[in-house]
């Protein structure tokens, strides 16, 4: 089965969609003002009081600084998810795993974490992460045998994830903007019940195909 992650929540709401999809992982963006999907601590705080323990939290974020790292350990997140740098400061102070993303115009990064046992996985994202959109899935291929865990972001939706399913077979997709509407605050649950049934219809012609 593939894993599904939704990522940049912003509301209890959010949560409670995403527990009723029985989703695998929901990300939720921290200390990147940059992003309309970031949020404060203390809004962060009651996201994850509304997520499902079965469902992995997962904190994003971009070149977390040491004392950024440990305040997101200290709200019980289950994942740190890292875009920019990582400083040899900031993963000494980390406990939690590490989801390692790379955009794939530049996978020297990659090559240079694949030996850190810290990192628990990898996620493989377009240029511009949470820009909705795609980029040349081809990309991927030359990394995509690592033994970790990997999954697929950037530009993914209802009506092309399956065809990322079939194409690259990657460990888990990762959806944000995909699953939002103009003019409709945090994410649209009929987008994210649309995103969930497409993955698992495009598990169950892989599974029967094999």
């Amino acid at each position: 089965m593939t894993k599904i992650k939704i990522c940049g929540l912003t509301t209890p709401q959010d949560a409670q969609t995403v527990n009723s999809v029985k989703a695998d992982f929901a990300g939720i963006v921290l200390f990147f003002p940059k992003s309309r999907r970031n949020l404060s601590v203390t809004q962060a705080a009651s996201v994850l009081f509304a997520l499902n323990p079965s469902v992995s939290s997962v904190a994003v974020t971009v070149s977390p600084t040491p004392s950024q790292a440990a305040e997101i350990q200290s709200l019980g997140f289950d994942y740190i998810q890292i875009h920019g740098e990582l400083s040899a400061e900031t993963l000494q102070v980390l406990t939690i795993p590490i989801l390692r993303a790379f955009n794939m115009s530049d996978t020297t990064q990659y090559d240079r974490s694949r030996q850190n046992e810290k990192i628990a996985g990898y996620v493989f994202d377009a240029q511009t992460p949470g820009s909705g959109k795609t980029f040349d899935w081809s990309l991927v291929k030359p990394v995509r045998d690592c033994r970790k865990p990997w999954l697929l972001a950037g530009g993914l939706h209802s009506c092309n994830v399956a065809d990322a399913i079939r194409t690259l077979h990657p460990w888990g997709v990762d959806v944000s903007s995909g699953v939002e509407t103009a003019g409709i605050s945090g994410k649209d649950p009929s987008k994210i019940h649309a995103f969930v049934q497409a993955v698992r219809e495009a598990d169950q012609l892989l599974s029967r195909e094999n």
